[in-house]
């Protein structure tokens, strides 16, 4: 069987790789082709294609150049422990890349309850929130809990007499690296709480919509007591004023009709 060589262009349309790139790995001793001895030209016979392949291999997993050169002469334990080391990277990639894929499910989910609250009518709900600290904003243990899922933010109203939310984090019940406690489910586990979406203007979070919803709830007997409220997003309808949603339980009591007074 007659061993015919490519030429770079050749080899280069073959195998998807920049004639420039191939000619950038022999310069820096990856590894080297035969030359034509007429002309100099780069040959890639079959021994030099099967070393070209290797290259692009190992150069598709990343390895650095520096532990490829002369890749063809290293010995097998050096070949080995340079896999060895490139399992790890890949695995510690795919370890980021399952958190990326954990991020984007969470904020898929917090959009499609932004969504199914913009369509319903007010649900009671139990609360899926156990504590809600202060949140301090130069704590890297509060920063990073409020980052790993944004739905951690809270705002939160003590009664309807407060001017003003306070900013806080939702955390585990059992979190003890904090400086205020502002609600805990454990002390309002009989409460009654009801469901919908609160809209706040980004600039001001205490314009929102809240009074509508104290409307529409004591329209159906119900005096709201406090609030506490979930982050979703952040967009825009009219492409110009950004809103904040959140998802809000609106924690409730039945107003007493003198009848039953």
């Amino acid at each position: 069987m007659e061993d015919i060589p490519y030429t770079i262009g050749e080899i280069s349309k073959l195998f998807n790789v920049p004639a420039s790139k191939i000619r950038y790995w022999e310069e820096r001793e990856i590894f080297q082709p035969k030359r034509n001895s007429e002309n100099d030209y780069r040959l890639f016979n079959l021994q030099a294609t099967v070393e070209l392949l290797d290259v692009i291999f190992y150069r598709n997993l990343n390895v650095p150049l520096k532990k490829m050169k002369h890749l063809n002469r290293l010995n097998p334990e050096a070949i080995y422990n340079i896999l060895k080391d490139t399992e790890t990277d890949v695995e510690n990639e795919l370890i980021a890349l399952q958190q990326k894929l954990k991020g984007i499910a969470s904020r898929k989910e917090q959009l499609e309850t932004l969504f199914s609250l913009k369509e319903q009518t007010y649900q009671q709900e139990k609360i899926d929130i156990e504590k809600i600290v202060e949140v301090d904003m130069e704590d890297k243990e509060d920063i990073k809990i409020q980052l790993e899922f944004l739905s951690n933010f809270i705002l939160y109203k003590e009664d309807m007499s407060a001017e003003e939310y306070k900013i806080g984090i939702a955390v585990p019940k059992n979190y003890s690296h904090h400086k205020e406690v502002y609600w805990s489910h454990e002390d309002k586990e009989d409460k009654i709480y009801y469901t919908c979406l609160l809209e706040s203007n980004s600039e001001d979070l205490n314009d929102s919509n809240l009074a509508d919803h104290e409307k529409g709830l004591k329209e159906l007997g119900f005096r709201v007591n406090r609030v506490i409220a979930s982050y979703l997003a952040t967009a825009s309808e009219d492409d110009k004023n950004s809103i904040d949603y959140y998802k809000a339980w609106l924690e409730v009591e039945e107003i007493m009709t003198e009848s039953y007074q």
